[in-house]
């Protein structure tokens, strides 16, 4: 038996997107950033999303920087790095974002 439960990460975030191939989080501002606790945060999405992080990869859109993206590079949640998206990157996961929360069926 599972007898590990993970502490809630000291930064503050929201998932916008999770799929098959990615989590998009947006860093939720707080006084300890999601880069800063980004082992915390990885451990935390794997024991809380519905599969466990394996492949997906795991993008953290900055707080009050819509459009600027970080990837938190890891192998099967634990942290190997963090790097910066380039703009074409940034745009390209903001536009995705935008066409899911915008794209209610009526």
């Amino acid at each position: 038996m599972d007898s590990h439960a993970a502490m809630p990460p000291r930064a503050e975030y929201g998932v916008r997107l999770v799929n098959d191939m990615m989590v998009i989080i947006q860093d939720g501002g707080g006084v300890v950033s999601v880069i800063e606790d980004a082992d915390s945060v990885l451990e935390h999405l794997s024991l809380t999303l519905p599969r466990r992080l394996i492949r997906q990869r795991v993008y953290v859109e900055a707080h009050g920087e819509t459009g600027w993206f970080h990837e938190l590079r890891h192998r099967y949640g634990d942290l190997k790095s963090v790097a910066p998206c380039s703009a074409t990157q940034g745009a390209q996961l903001e536009e995705m974002v935008l066409a899911l929360s915008g794209g209610a069926h009526g």
